[in-house]
This record gives C-alpha cells, sequence and structure tokens, in this order.
C-alpha cells in the first residue's frame, strides 16, 4: 500500500507542470514561429500558468510583444536599470544547457533534465560524477545552497544513465528508488538489496542521498525495508511547480503592483509616515492598525472624469517580512469613493493617510508600505520596523496609545474597520508621532492588557497610571506630571481594558514634545511605559488630514486567524501557527487555504496522527480540496493502517472535483485494501482513461 501511494503522490506533484506543458503545446501551434519558440523553449520553466494561458489568448502581436517586455521587467531586480540582470541570467542559463546537455548542432539541451534543473536553478555548488563504479549505473549529483524560500535551504538532485546510450535521467527516491542506479540483476525489483550494492560499491554517503535528497534528514541505512523519503519528492515537485509557487507569486505581485506605477514615481520616507497600534479582542488575538501618513497635501490624488465628476481610486499594499526577510503575507486593500465639490476643496489642501489593519502573531516584522495612486500612476514606498509584543505573562501592558480625532468612538459591531477595538472606531490622528495646532485638546485612547491573576468583574481591581509629557529641548517647560487611578474590574475576558486620556495643550508653545505614560496595577512591582512624540504646531498652521481605508475582507475572522497563522509560521512559532489554522478552518468559511497550510505544517513536522485526523473536518463535504492536501491526508491513513477512511475521504471528495486519475489511483488502492475489488477495478479504469 505505502509504495503505491508513494508512486501516486510523485505523479501528482509532476502532474501539475506536465498539463500545463501539454495545453501550451496544444494551443501554441497557432502561434507564429517566434512566439511559439519562446513560450515553448525558451521560456518554458519560468513563465507561470496563468500567464501562459494568458498569452495564449492575445490575438495580435503588438500584444505579445508587451507581454513579453512586461514578462521580463516585472522579474527585473533592479527596476530603476537599463540592464535587466534576470533576463541576462535566464538566457546564459538556456546557452549554458543548450551547450553542455543536448545535441551538438540542435541546441536541444534545455529539453534534457541536467539543462531543465540548470536553468531552473542555475549552476549547483558541487558536482560529483560516478561514470564507472562497479554494478551502478552512470551517476551525478548536483549540490544546492537553495536560490529560494520556496526550497529547503540545501539539498541534492541526483542524475542517473538508465543505458549507455541515454541521456541522464532525475533521480525520484520514491518512483525511481536504488533499483534504477545498480546495474546487476542479483538486485532486480529489490530495492532493499540493491540499496545495499549501492552502499558497498560508493559508501554511506551516496546511499544516503539514494533514500533522501535534503542533507540532513534521517536515514536509516540498516533498516530491513527501503524507506524513502516523502519529502525529497515534494521537493521535486516544488522545483517543478516553482512558477506557480505562491512565494513566486507573491514576489511577482509585488512587481506587478510597482508596474502599475507606470511613472515609477517612488517617493520614501521624506514623504510619508507610519504609526500604529495594536488592539487585542475579547480572545486574546491582536490585530495591527495602521496609518500611513502622507507629509504634504497632495491634490493630485483627486481624479476627473470626462463627465466632470471627481474621484479618488488608491491601492494601499502591505507586505509583512519577519525581521530578518522572510514573507509572512500581503495585502492590499482599494480605497475608491466619488467626491463633491466641497470634497474636493477640503482633499486639495489637507494631507492625506490611508488605514489598514494587519491580523499578526507577536513578533518582530518588516512591513513595506506601497500606496499606489491609480489616478496618477504614481506611488509612495516605506519600510519600517514593527512590534506586535507578546504580553501573556505581563501584569499590565499597553496597546500603544491611538491620539484620534473627536467626536469619540462610534460603534463598529464586528471589529473589523482600522482603528476599531472592544466594538467601537476611532478616528485617528496618529500614534508614535501626533501632530497638533497649539491649544486643541488631544484625546487619547488605548487598551491595558491585564495578565494572569486578573480579577473577576465583580471584584475591584486598580491599575494606577502616570502622564509624563515635556519638551524634547531641554529649554522649554519643565516637564508636566499627572496621575490617575482606573478601575480594571470591567475588563472583557481576555484581560482587555479600554481607556483613555485628554491632554490640554493650550500652555504648551509650538515644539516636540514626549509623552511617557506608566501603568502599574496594584500590588505588582512591575510597570508598563507607552510613550509618542506630539507635535505642537502654531494655531494658523493648516496641519488637518483626511483618512480612507478599505472594505472589510468578507472572509472575516477565517481570513483573519489564516494571515494570523501565516506570520506565526513565518516567526518559527509552528504551535501558535497550528492553532490559527485550526480556528480559521473552524470557523467554518469554506477557505481552504487553512487547510492547506495546516496540511503543509503537520507534515513539515511529520505529525501523522493529526493529519490523518483531518479527513473528518466537515470543509471536505462540501468544498474541493488541493489534490497534494488529499494525498498528504490518505498517505497519514494508510501509515495508520486505516484505508476505509481513505475510501470516505477520496469518495466524497472526487465528486466535487474535476476528474483527476491520481486521486483514482489512490482510491482504486484504498478500494483493494478494503476488500472492494470491483469498486477498486472501476475506479482504475476511470484513471486509465484519463491517461489516454
Amino acid at each position: 500500500m505505502k509504495s503505491h501511494f508513494a508512486r501516486n503522490l510523485a505523479c501528482v506533484l509532476f502532474s501539475a507542470c506536465i498539463l500545463h506543458s501539454a495545453f501550451a503545446a496544444d494551443h501554441a501551434k497557432d502561434l507564429p514561429p517566434h512566439y511559439r519558440h519562446w513560450l515553448n523553449a525558451e521560456v518554458n520553466y519560468i513563465i507561470s500558468g496563468s500567464e501562459k494561458k494568458e498569452f495564449l489568448t492575445l490575438n495580435t502581436d503588438a500584444e505579445r510583444d508587451a507581454f513579453i517586455d512586461t514578462f521580463w521587467r516585472i522579474r527585473n531586480p533592479d527596476p530603476g536599470s537599463s540592464i535587466n540582470s534576470y533576463k541576462d541570467e535566464h538566457y546564459k542559463r538556456l546557452a549554458y544547457a543548450n551547450e553542455h546537455y543536448g545535441t551538438i548542432g540542435r541546441d536541444d539541451g534545455w529539453r534534457t533534465d541536467r539543462g531543465r534543473m540548470y536553468i531552473i536553478l542555475g549552476p549547483p555548488k558541487q558536482v560529483v560524477t560516478y561514470l564507472s563504479a562497479r554494478n551502478v549505473r552512470p551517476m551525478e549529483i548536483w549540490f544546492y545552497q537553495s536560490p529560494s524560500l520556496a526550497l529547503p535551504p540545501f539539498f541534492n538532485l541526483l542524475f542517473y544513465k538508465r543505458s549507455n546510450s541515454e541521456d541522464f535521467t532525475l533521480y525520484s527516491p520514491i518512483s525511481d528508488g536504488p533499483v534504477r542506479l545498480v546495474a546487476t540483476l542479483e538486485a532486480m525489483n529489490d530495492q532493499k538489496r540493491s540499496l545495499d550494492t549501492l552502499r558497498k560499491s560508493l559508501g554511506d554517503e551516496v546511499a544516503t542521498t539514494a533514500v533522501s535528497l535534503i542533507p540532513g534528514e534521517p536515514v536509516d541505512l540498516g533498516a530491513d525495508t527501503y524507506e524513502p523519503s516523502m519529502s525529497s519528492d515534494l521537493l521535486l515537485g516544488e522545483i517543478a511547480s516553482l512558477p506557480d509557487n505562491p512565494i513566486t507569486q507573491e514576489k511577482l505581485d509585488q512587481n506587478r503592483a510597482r508596474e502599475r506605477v507606470t511613472t515609477s514615481v517612488f517617493l520614501g520616507g521624506e514623504s510619508a509616515s507610519l504609526s500604529y497600534v495594536c488592539f487585542r479582542d475579547d480572545r486574546g488575538r491582536i490585530k495591527l492598525s495602521y496609518l500611513f501618513n502622507m507629509k504634504f497635501a497632495d491634490p493630485s490624488i483627486v481624479g476627473t472624469r470626462k463627465d466632470g465628476t471627481n474621484y479618488y481610486d488608491l491601492t494601499l499594499r502591505s507586505d509583512v517580512l519577519t525581521a530578518a526577510g522572510k514573507p509572512a503575507y500581503s495585502q492590499e486593500d482599494r480605497m475608491t469613493a466619488n467626491l463633491t465639490p466641497a470634497e474636493v476643496d477640503v482633499a486639495s489642501k489637507k494631507r492625506f493617510a490611508a488605514e489598514a489593519t494587519l491580523p499578526l502573531a507577536p513578533g518582530n516584522y518588516s512591513l513595506v508600505v506601497t500606496l499606489t495612486n491609480d489616478v496618477t500612476k504614481s506611488a509612495t514606498r516605506l519600510r519600517t520596523a514593527i512590534s506586535v509584543p507578546a504580553t501573556k505573562n505581563d501584569p499590565v501592558a499597553f496597546s500603544g496609545i491611538l491620539a484620534y480625532r473627536r467626536p469619540a468612538g462610534v460603534p463598529d459591531p464586528q471589529n473589523q474597520l482600522p482603528f476599531s477595538t472592544a466594538h467601537l472606531r476611532f478616528t485617528p490622528l496618529g500614534a508614535q508621532n501626533v501632530y497638533i495646532r497649539q491649544g486643541d485638546k488631544l484625546p487619547l485612547v488605548f487598551q491595558l492588557w491585564l495578565g494572569p491573576g486578573a480579577s473577576s468583574s465583580q471584584t475591584s481591581e486598580k491599575v494606577d497610571l502616570h502622564y509624563v509629557f515635556g519638551s524634547i529641548a531641554s529649554s522649554r517647560n519643565d516637564a508636566v506630571q499627572s496621575n490617575e487611578v482606573v478601575d480594571a474590574s470591567n475588563h472583557d475576558q481576555a484581560g482587555n481594558l479600554l481607556t483613555g486620556h485628554t491632554i490640554d495643550t493650550s500652555e504648551l508653545e509650538p515644539g516636540v514634545y514626549q509623552v511617557v505614560l506608566s501603568a502599574a496595577r496594584e500590588g505588582e512591582q512591575k510597570t508598563a511605559y507607552a510613550t509618542f512624540n506630539l507635535h505642537v504646531t502654531p494655531a494658523n498652521e493648516y496641519i488637518d488630514t483626511w483618512t480612507a481605508y478599505g472594505p472589510a475582507d468578507p472572509g472575516g475572522e477565517a481570513v483573519e486567524d489564516l494571515k494570523r497563522g501565516l506570520s506565526a509560521e513565518a516567526q518559527g512559532d509552528d504551535i501558535d501557527a497550528q492553532a490559527s489554522y485550526e480556528r480559521a478552518l473552524s470557523e467554518g468559511s469554506g477557505d481552504m487555504r487553512p487547510m492547506d497550510n495546516l496540511v503543509a505544517l503537520l507534515m513539515r513536522k511529520q505529525m501523522i496522527d493529526q493529519l490523518a485526523a483531518l479527513n473528518e473536518q466537515p470543509i471536505f463535504a462540501k468544498t474541493a480540496a488541493n489534490p497534494a492536501t488529499l494525498l498528504a491526508i490518505a498517505q497519514a491513513l494508510n501509515k495508520n493502517g486505516n484505508p476505509k477512511a481513505v475510501v470516505h475521504l477520496l469518495e466524497e471528495q472526487i465528486s466535487l472535483q474535476p476528474p483527476n486519475a491520481e486521486l483514482y489511483a489512490v482510491l482504486a488502492d484504498a478500494c483493494q485494501a478494503t476488500g472492494n475489488a470491483s469498486r477498486a477495478k472501476e475506479v482504475r479504469a476511470m484513471a486509465a482513461n484519463l491517461k489516454q
């Protein structure tokens, strides 16, 4: 059973790539030769399925030329340069592959397995060749340091010759196994004996590579049976589908957003600033709200249609990375609306600020924000460090301090809008840096996060707050201090208490001040601190701001928990990531992304029992799943000796999916294992019909 499943899993990993190639070949025959060659022989290993499909729908050479130009431009790591280093490197690899791995004079090296891997991955760090070892077919082992975050940090590729007259073939520990590598009849069709032959002839290191292409993965060469590494074939599948990998697509999406800025106007930190707060909900989940504030009024944000009506059309892109630069997720918020003449007059004078929310797990992040004005095709980009605190063990902590515009919070029952907390939405002025005219009152709002030992709502509990604000310049006024005691007994079930304060600036001279707020729970020694800079401007200075934000994600809490899971996994917190993915599934949105990410995480952690238990998730009864996700769960069920559950899962799913030969093959094996030979025969026939 295991070998059948493993072989079918290897097939499904490569099938997507093969189907894309077949689709392209069928539809590309009508292209002019120049474009057909570009699609099938030049970029066939680096173009995504969606790009290929789009290219084949184009009707004119002008459209195709424009597509090709954009194709290379969005892959250029230096958009301001006239030299496209990505394109140059690709064609160098293509030329090398054709020269070294193909037939002389035919430029067909790109068709070979070695040529394909060289074009996709570049030159290996090391190549070891075994051409005449005893009882072993000619082999090469290529060692790579990963060129992509989608692949393991280090890995090997093994190529072998089926016969002396054939070219080198890429090796799979599951689909091939050691029997393909040995040339003696003594071990024919016996994987374990073939592995022993390989080990005797070339040593443990080569034998280990035949079992697993991932250096450092545990391999027991002395085991009684041959146990191939599934992660190796997952690696080969990831390489084959690298153009469609979410990480690759995320990078290209970022560059496409860059391409929308046709005038290539990118203004940096001198034109914008960013401030943020982290509010917790009553289940303890954190959502960061940020304000991307333009430092100058920009009338060009307002566009005029042919009929004379006015509008704005903006896209706010948030790219969340860890502090080390590992991508977590990206989010786009579209902000567009019509404007009355009065609103146009106001917008032309005020500074603009865009708002967004980002569900995040605790950790330190690098946030790249790009605000694109789709009216003028220009953009402003800012990169900044943000920190989401983990406060479970602190007696008290701050959410951060938000300065807001009156009136006070307006109802937001779902807490889905930016700068919402306790079902109230506050219109932000700023957080880490706040600008206000002299004499204006400054209302502040913040959450106190009470840690372990928070009393019930029936018991009074006090928190001492201490405010200090004074000029950063030493020659300014002496610091002003005030104290306040708040009753914390009405905190919510997560220990959140919403409170606030108002600062009177009438006695402050124009300048920059620092506001420091400290909090201590009654009876606790540990004190929490929060601070922000207050910029007081002359009373006659116009610093007003208007803000906009996009609609709430229709996925609601399920999408928010998915994003928390992605950020936790990027931070290396697999426990929090798993919990977030499971919450997203329990919220029943019908979105398969949490399931796909949860399965990938459990596979990586080799948590077989939990992986097998996912077959009971109700989402499988109504939503088609990724075939790779289904096969991973099926393998876990088979390892636990439960082919009956495999049958139930796949019978349920094949009614929801397009016909899939690989799923039929695994279902047939499971039916056979449960004694239903007639159904197994029927399903195998269905698979065979698809392959014809």
